[in-house]
């Protein structure tokens, strides 16, 4: 879509992340910004080939939505007052017209979970590693390093964690959509 809408503007240059204009007019740039920000919701996926699908899925059925889209890996907010957490709020202030927040997961078929952390870091390093993670975020380093897979169960954690943060805009509605194994999404309200 946003490429559709750049296409239609000659007068700015995109380069990765950022839209820089050229010698355009003052009404060609508020119309790019007046259609950017209609934004109507803001959807949080996974990452990988099974995220994927699941926001393609969500997505075909929501044919008449423009969603803000952030990723991360297990759909989890660990941190109410980390920088992911940061983003989404801002991003609701920044886009008044979000009034509804999607948690995408998937249901069943639980993966094995695996170690970020790399088998080549020496004693030390990974000492001063464990110690920073459990001193500034507050988990336990297995939890930091070991990435999970439950992600109806960590959708719905997130979903209650922004449904109830104290700084999310009002009014907001947090809404699960998970895929179960036959390829169905079901929808629920936090």
């Amino acid at each position: 879509m946003h490429f559709e809408l750049l296409s239609r503007f000659k007068n700015v240059t995109m380069f990765p992340g950022f839209l820089i204009p050229k010698q355009g007019s003052e009404a060609e740039m508020t119309n790019i910004r007046k259609e950017t920000l209609a934004y109507d919701s803001l959807v949080l996926a996974g990452i990988g080939p099974k995220a994927e699908l699941v926001l393609e899925q969500f997505l075909h059925g929501q044919e008449q939505k423009n969603p803000l889209i952030f990723r991360c890996e297990e759909v989890h907010i660990w941190d109410p007052y980390g920088s992911l957490t940061r983003s989404i709020i801002s991003a609701l202030i920044q886009y008044p017209t979000i009034h509804e927040i999607w948690i995408l997961g998937k249901t069943g078929d639980r993966e094995p979970a695996f170690s970020i952390m790399s088998k080549n870091l020496d004693k030390q390093t990974a000492s001063t590693i464990s110690y920073l993670i459990s001193h500034l975020s507050g988990l336990s380093t297995d939890c930091w390093f070991n990435v999970t897979s439950d992600e109806s169960r960590n959708a719905w954690k997130t979903a209650h964690l922004l449904q109830n943060h104290p700084l999310l805009p009002r009014p907001i509605t947090v809404k699960v959509a998970l895929l179960d194994k036959q390829g169905n999404l079901a929808v629920q309200e936090s």
